[in-house]
């Protein structure tokens, strides 16, 4: 892990809290509107998870995970609060539908959520990211600058922030088995049939 990161993936504060608790490992990306010609790169290996209430919907969470809503009344934050480090562990392209199937209830999205999503502007098709989570020591405040707003998953903040004393959410045994699982369910090669 870098001592210093500048860089933030924006991510709907509920999704972030489930992460931040160990509830799962994995993001499903498509891509912020600024970004579908490409759809979503992995830019950064690592980052800090920028919370945003953009576009965050309780009708969208699973019904596990709704508890854990928080409303929203839309009036810009001066501030925002970084408390949750992530690395990419894999990126997982998923082109059948059907194999997300067995993730419900693994992550925040309800079912619905998941197959507009994979088939948003008539595009099939979703990233999985599977993430190795870390709790920072201290949140970190920010400024929430103008230039962070809007439909763009990466966030270059406006200085090079510390992840000294940042501490993985789950062990290193059951982080390796989530993912195995992860994998064995969307039907992706075990890593030891890959050779790793």
């Amino acid at each position: 892990m870098s001592n210093y990161c500048q860089y933030a993936l924006k991510e709907w504060s509920v999704t972030i809290h489930s992460l931040l608790a160990g509830r799962q490992i994995m993001l499903f990306r498509k891509g912020g509107i600024h970004e579908q010609r490409e759809g979503f790169q992995v830019e950064h290996s690592e980052f800090f998870l920028f919370p945003t209430y953009l576009h965050q919907n309780y009708l969208a969470l699973h019904s596990s995970f709704r508890s854990q809503f928080d409303s929203y009344n839309g009036v810009k934050a001066p501030t925002v609060t970084l408390n949750t480090y992530a690395e990419v562990q894999e990126l997982i392209p998923i082109a059948n539908l059907g194999s997300l199937q067995g993730l419900d209830g693994l992550h925040t999205l309800d079912w619905t959520t998941v197959k507009q999503r994979f088939a948003y502007r008539n595009r099939p098709g979703l990233n999985l990211v599977l993430l190795r989570v870390y709790r920072l020591p201290v949140p970190l405040s920010i400024t929430n600058l103008k230039r962070y707003e809007g439909c763009a998953s990466w966030v270059e903040l406006d200085e090079a922030l510390p992840t000294a004393g940042a501490e993985p959410v789950l062990p290193t045994r059951v982080f390796e088995d989530q993912v195995q699982e992860i994998r064995r369910l969307v039907g992706a090669p075990s890593l030891a049939e890959e050779g790793h």
